[in-house]
């Protein structure tokens, strides 16, 4: 079977089950106004993310305006804090993963609009959550992906580069052609949700 085929399999059966997810938690808890703007926001990124591998830009935006209204109407001036602050930690936890190439930058600005509607504390359980889960995800992209073993050489040379030059030069160029990528808004959804379901890691 073509590598490229197979590593469809995966991409759109977590953005199926994420999209179950949003859906689900959309209709079972309309009077909740954060879980249901989320489930809303996963929906519209998750289709987008699975089929066009883009997260708009509108999505995010809209749920950072929803964010800082909510937090500013429950708290005023420090919830308007609290989503900032939300926000800036969001942006700063996937900052890392998208200079090595894992995510693009609709990733990162996906986990900041949600930090905006959660708050620092609650976002950073988000983050724990889909770490977790995106690396499982990931696992079974790079099975099923064609070139694994050059994929895994390209991964560990590039994170090699980063960390003891702090930035990736132009010979690094071509490893940045070979970098994974997979739609990451599944495992921010899967985390959400996880997160929802069972309370904060500690």
């Amino acid at each position: 079977m073509n590598g490229d085929y197979r590593q469809e399999i995966p991409r759109y059966l977590f953005g199926i089950s994420a999209l179950s997810l949003a859906g689900y938690s959309l209709l079972t808890h309309v009077h909740e106004p954060v879980i249901f703007f989320a489930s809303l926001f996963f929906l519209v990124i998750c289709t987008t993310d699975t089929l066009h591998s883009r997260i708009p830009n509108l999505a995010t935006f809209t749920l950072v305006l929803v964010g800082f209204g909510y937090q500013i109407q429950a708290g005023g001036l420090l919830g308007g804090a609290m989503a900032l602050l939300g926000l800036l930690l969001g942006l700063a936890l996937l900052l890392t993963p998208y200079l090595l190439g894992g995510m693009g930058a609709g990733d990162v600005k996906a986990l900041a609009a949600l930090g905006a509607l959660l708050g620092p504390g609650d976002i950073f359980q988000v983050f724990l959550f889909s770490g977790l889960i995106g690396g499982g995800m990931a696992l079974v992209h790079l099975a099923l992906g064609k070139d694994l073993k050059s994929r895994l050489r390209s991964w560990l040379t590039t994170g090699w580069l980063f960390f003891t030059t702090h930035h990736i030069p132009s010979k690094a160029a071509d490893v940045a052609d070979t970098r994974m990528k997979y739609p990451y808004g599944a495992a921010i959804a899967f985390g959400f949700f996880a997160f929802i379901s069972w309370g904060g890691m500690f």
